[in-house]
This record gives structure tokens, C-alpha cells and sequence, in this order.
């Protein structure tokens, strides 16, 4: 980005706008400073971390520092139940800002990673970056940097003004923007993110969650997907957000990019051949916590089928069938889904009644997440796309249902 670009950007913030989510909780001097390459990066880790733990790296905007983005974002909230390392880096270049056009930070970025997996053993596999503003630029300028590192991004409120980039390969994103931006402006977001949906090979139409819950705004979630590799874009629209990080949304950031590794989507089945593909949609599920595995895709239908049959035992739910686990490793039902039911709609929707405020997951033949959202009313529906078997994830309870 050119100079005089940065100047008007800056010359245009005003700590009056601002907002932000800050308030209560802990500070950055709760935070471990360290040095890595002689610059400054925030520290914080839960007193209870287990090696091989994710890390998130939170960056700050222009003119801005760790303790602004701290304190608005409180990642370490979600940090300590998640159980995770949160890292804020401090910019170095001039007005404090990162820079976008080179590799200065891109490289010093992965140096923090070594130095943190050094420090916390933290997986490096699970390295996840978000920034605000400036900080939501850097996040894009890396896809096309440094993607062999970070397994997916969260920018906010920043994207490259200049044109997007092009990524290393396809990368899951998560963008959350305000409509009343008038530093990085809302209008020009839609052109970026469809760069990059263009280059991951995303379905043109989105899928739109109305009201999504933001304890803020009033808030639209539209997701594309499953795009090249498995991964998915999404954009959280807040509306009358002006330009402000905030914790509203740090909670659906880290619910997106914790599905991922720099593999693909975690526990997902990769497709071995269209063979392969054909039999994974033929065989039921064998398993209530998730899809089959990349390991059971390679088997045949036919074993698969009878192997099913000595482990899992299936009720009729509607047209869709609840898959439960039996043997010593079952699990007892949570007695509040005992009348969840799935079924398709004469819309051609996956619908999932009597689960009010259980997360949904659905899964496709490939055990490729394609929707999660949370349900809000006696009925919700969850997915429509492509014909095929799916499997619904409800809380602890996991249906085989297909369009």
C-alpha cells in the first residue's frame, strides 16, 4: 500500500468511533510480554494448557497497540474454556502499522509461531490469525505469504484497498465488517471477498442465516461453501457497526477457524478417488460423534455395512435416522434431545425440530462440514444443496438423512 493511502487512512480514525467491546476482565498486564526478534508480542496462555494446544494471533490496526486490541477484543475469555494460546503482536513500522506490501512481518509472524512452539508447545498445524483493520489487511496480505503456516484467517474490518491478492492456496476465512464503516468502507468488501471465493472455487450462491445472535448488532451470516478442499468463506454483516474491534464476535471467530488444520477441515474425510466417493455415500455412518473417517472412505461398501451393523443400532426419526453408539463406549443421551427429530421439507431443506438452542452441524458423504448454525425455534432449517446422504450432527446425537 502506498504511503499516501496509509496517511488518509490514518488521518481518518478517531478514538471517537471507535467502540469497541471492552470493559471488565482481565488486561494486557495480565499478559506475558516477550521479545521475538527484538519486537514486543503479548502473551497469554490459560494456567490449565495442555501441550499441543492451537494458538490465535490477534493484530491490532493502524496507530493502534496490543492493549487497544485487548482490551476490546478479550480473546483470553475465550482462551481459558477453549484452552488455547492467544498472542497479541505489536506493529513496528511507521504510525504503528504492519507491512502489506513486503515481508517484513510475514516472516516475523512465523518466527513468533517457532518461538511460541518452543515456549508452550503449541500445534503448529493449529495456528490461527485475525486483525483488525490494518491488522484484518495484514491477515489477507498473509494468505498469500505465509498459507503453509496459518490454518485460517478472521480479518475484521480490513481488507486490501488496493486489490486483492492472490492465496497460497485455499484458505478458510471468516470476515466480520460493519455496514457503517467509514474508515475501511463496507461497499467495497463484497468485490474482495469474491476474488477469493473465485480463486477457492466456492458455489456462487451463499447460504444466509438471518438474525445470527451478536449481542451487539443485528447481525447476517453468509456462508459460501464447501469450496476447493473442503474449506468455506464466511462474512458476519453487523449492522451500524461503525470501525471497531470488538468481543461481540470473537466467540463465532474462534467456533469457525477451531474446525481447521492446515490439512483442511479437522476429522473431515479426504476424498481417495470418485470410487472411493461413491462407496462413502453408499455406508451409513458407524460412528455418533462424527462422519467416517478418511480410513473407512478406503474400505468397501460392503464392510463397511457389516461392520456398521455390529456397532450401531438405528431409530426411525421421520426420514431421517438417529445413529447411536452402543458397546461400552456409548454415551447417555442428554435427556433434552430425547424428541429431536430430522427430516427433509417439501422445499428440499434439511430440517431439525425440538433442538431449540443446540448447536447443528451437517456433514456431507465425505464428512466435509457444509453447515453449522444453532437452532432457535421448534424448526429450523439447517441445509439444502446437492442430492446425497448427510449426517446431522445435534448436540450429542447424530442422524443419516439425505436430499
Amino acid at each position: 500500500m502506498k504511503l499516501p493511502l496509509l496517511l488518509l487512512v490514518a488521518t481518518s480514525f478517531s478514538f471517537a468511533q471507535w467502540g469497541g467491546g471492552g470493559g471488565g476482565g482481565k488486561s494486557i498486564n495480565d499478559y506475558k510480554k516477550i521479545s521475538v526478534s527484538g519486537r514486543e508480542v503479548y502473551v497469554y496462555a490459560p494456567s490449565n494448557l495442555a501441550d499441543n494446544s492451537p494458538l490465535l494471533m490477534s493484530f491490532h490496526g493502524m496507530d493502534q497497540d496490543p492493549s487497544y486490541q485487548q482490551s476490546n477484543t478479550h480473546w483470553e475469555s475465550v482462551a481459558d474454556t477453549a484452552g488455547f494460546v492467544v498472542a497479541y503482536p505489536k506493529g513496528a513500522t511507521g504510525y504503528s502499522t504492519w507491512d502489506i506490501s513486503g515481508d517484513q512481518d510475514t516472516k516475523w509472524i512465523t518466527q513468533i509461531i517457532d518461538q511460541l512452539a518452543k515456549d508452550y508447545k503449541i500445534n503448529t498445524k493449529r495456528v490461527y490469525m485475525s486483525g483488525f483493520s490494518m491488522g484484518g489487511m495484514l491477515s489477507y496480505h498473509a494468505m498469500g505469504k505465509i498459507a503453509d503456516k496459518i490454518a485460517a484467517f478472521a480479518p475484521c474490518s480490513g481488507y486490501l484497498m488496493m486489490g486483492a491478492g492472490t492465496a497460497q492456496r485455499p484458505v478458510p476465512i471468516f470476515h466480520t465488517h460493519g455496514t457503517s464503516d467509514n474508515v475501511v468502507g463496507y461497499d467495497g468488501l463484497e468485490n474482495n471477498l469474491k476474488n477469493y471465493r473465485n480463486q477457492f472455487k466456492c458455489p456462487s450462491q451463499a447460504e444466509v442465516e438471518n438474525n445470527h445472535p451478536n449481542s451487539e448488532n443485528k447481525a447476517t451470516l453468509y456462508t459460501w461453501g464447501p469450496c476447493e478442499n473442503g474449506i468455506y468463506v464466511k462474512h458476519l454483516k453487523l449492522e451500524g457497526r461503525q470501525h471497531s474491534p470488538s468481543k461481540a464476535d470473537v466467540s463465532d471467530i474462534w467456533n469457525f477457524v477451531k474446525g481447521y488444520d492446515l490439512d483442511g477441515p479437522i476429522g473431515a474425510s479426504k476424498p481417495e478417488s470418485s470410487a472411493s466417493a461413491e462407496s462413502s455415500a453408499s455406508a451409513p455412518a458407524s460412528s455418533a460423534s462424527a462422519p467416517a473417517s478418511s480410513a473407512s472412505v478406503a474400505t468397501s461398501s460392503a464392510s463397511r455395512e457389516r461392520s456398521s451393523s455390529s456397532r450401531s443400532h438405528h431409530r426411525s426419526s421421520s426420514s431421517g435416522t438417529d445413529v447411536a453408539s452402543s458397546g461400552s463406549n456409548a454415551l447417555p443421551m442428554d435427556p433434552s434431545l430425547r424428541f429431536v427429530s430430522v427430516f427433509r421439507s417439501s422445499d428440499n431443506y434439511i430440517v431439525v425440530a425440538n433442538a431449540q438452542g443446540k448447536s447443528i452441524t451437517v456433514f456431507n458423504s465425505l464428512g466435509n462440514v457444509v453447515s453449522t448454525t444453532r437452532a432457535l425455534g421448534n424448526q429450523q432449517k439447517v441445509y439444502t444443496g446437492a442430492k446425497g446422504v448427510y449426517i446431522v450432527k445435534v448436540g450429542s446425537r447424530t442422524f443419516k438423512t439425505s436430499l
